[in-house]
């Protein structure tokens, strides 16, 4: 009878919710964060090689609106499974066993990506490689939150995002400087990614398991180690709570609401977000640039994306989540309208005429700038904060495996309209997805700032 009442407390977790900030937090924010860097790295290189093997006779099928859109979301397909099936794993057997397994599995397919024969092989690689992409998504969000000061987890979780956008911008560095290389480049381009994602997996290995999931399997002892190792000394006298891992508990009533939002409000944002990150070369192509300068564009503004996810990271404590995501879907929606009209009323070389090519450009740099201020980082933060520890990385998951269909859903079918009604509509498609996850934040998202992670889920 007592052991029944006892596990039915909600345990507490002070050392690690009232810890002084120290190197331990930064040093597992950063491998965690890791995998997001090589996420943004692999996105977004894709949209530089897209520029290079369509005309390549081995990858010609890319060339097809069809082919285009698969081969940019073939990655995104694979993440729409792994996050969901091994961020359930990762609820199951434990936050490190699969933080390790992912990153081996990426370091390969990444090796195979590079030396692709065709097509269909290369899509094929890119879609395993996102089983690990989506998995580390899961992972690495939910081991910065479980061990995170509630004082300062926002900013950690929003680490997330700026570590995107840095390799993205790094992707498009790379694929400027290689350029040089003409047809081989392609390959060189993904084989870089290799040598970060081995440096990551050696130091993963240092990283100690989260109390709170060893709590929940009953290692008590085991628990207050990591505690001790993760504050510098101090631990808990932690309860083993014993509950339950089950997917189905998402859609408990007590959850479902931040289910449903959670999901939905990212399913938008990638709608618009993957389809204008991916395609952003081809984009200023359209509008006038010339290959090289579209490649040195898109790092321009991929560099503006960094100063939103700053910002965020400053932020998100202060403000709260509800408000930083408000701003980053309305500078969303905004930007987008005005690029799509302007796409709809003035001729394709947009960039050579004057005024016009000042607004395009403005616009683009609040885009950049609001996304990664708002979803685009605080995605990582909601996920967190909206689920209890049986389910977090579940959640966390949840919400990107539902990304990932917006994500294919912008990227095959804003070809398919531009090919059909023109780049204005391809933009004003982008602009709705973004309304709509305004309205959803203003009148679904909770407020989570400055609570423990047990009383936001018990």
């Amino acid at each position: 009878m007592q052991k029944k009442q006892s596990a039915s407390k909600v345990a507490s977790y002070s050392a690690l919710d009232n810890a002084k900030t120290n190197s331990n937090h930064y040093r597992i924010t950063l491998l965690s964060v890791a995998g997001t860097f090589l996420d943004g790295y692999d996105i977004s290189i894709i949209g530089v090689a897209l520029t290079i093997i369509t005309v390549l006779s081995a990858f010609s099928y890319a060339n097809t609106p069809l082919g285009k859109g698969l081969m940019a979301a073939s990655t995104t397909i694979g993440m729409l499974f792994g996050a969901l099936t091994i961020g359930y794993i990762t609820d199951v057997r434990g936050r490190k066993f699969m933080y390790l397994w992912d990153m081996v599995i990426f370091i390969i397919f990444t090796a195979a990506i590079s030396l692709s024969f065709n097509f269909w092989s290369l899509f094929i690689f890119r879609l395993i490689l996102g089983l690990a992409i989506g998995a580390d998504y899961a992972i690495g969000a939910t081991i910065i939150s479980e061990i995170s000061p509630k004082k300062s987890r926002g900013k950690f979780l929003a680490s997330d995002g700026l570590a995107w956008w840095v390799g993205a911008a790094f992707a498009f560095v790379v694929g400027y400087l290689l350029l040089p290389l003409g047809s081989i480049s392609w390959r060189v381009m993904f084989a870089i990614g290799i040598i970060p994602a081995i440096i990551v997996l050696i130091l993963r290995r240092k990283v100690p398991e989260s109390a709170r999931w060893l709590a929940n399997n009953g290692e008590l002892a085991k628990a207050r180690e990591s505690e001790m190792i993760v504050t510098g000394g101090k631990a808990d006298k932690i309860l083993a709570t014993h509950k339950k891992v089950s997917f189905f508990t998402l859609f408990d009533r007590k959850y479902l609401k931040n289910t449903i939002y959670f999901g939905l409000a990212w399913f938008f944002y990638d709608v618009a977000f993957y389809g204008i990150g991916l395609f952003t070369p081809t984009i200023l192509i359209l509008l006038g640039l010339s290959h090289s300068l579209s490649i040195l564009g898109s790092a321009i503004f991929s560099s503006i994306a960094i100063i939103g996810s700053v910002m965020c990271i400053l932020t998100v404590d202060r403000w709260g989540r509800k408000p930083v995501t408000i701003l980053g879907f309305a500078g969303m929606f905004v930007s987008l309208l005005v690029l799509a009209i302007i796409a709809m009323r003035t001729p394709t070389d947009a960039f050579a005429a004057g005024i016009t090519g000042v607004v395009i450009a403005s616009m683009y740099i609040l885009f950049e700038l609001t996304q990664s201020w708002g979803m685009g980082s605080t995605d990582f933060v909601y996920g967190q904060e909206l689920f209890p520890t049986t389910i977090r990385a579940t959640g966390q998951g949840w919400g990107t495996s539902i990304s990932r269909i917006g994500a294919i859903l912008g990227l095959t079918t804003f070809p398919t309209i531009v090919a059909l009604y023109g780049l204005g509509y391809g933009l004003l498609f982008f602009a709705i997805a973004g309304l709509i996850g305004l309205l959803l934040t203003v009148f679904m998202a909770p407020e989570t700032k400055d609570k423990s992670l047990e009383a936001l889920t018990e």
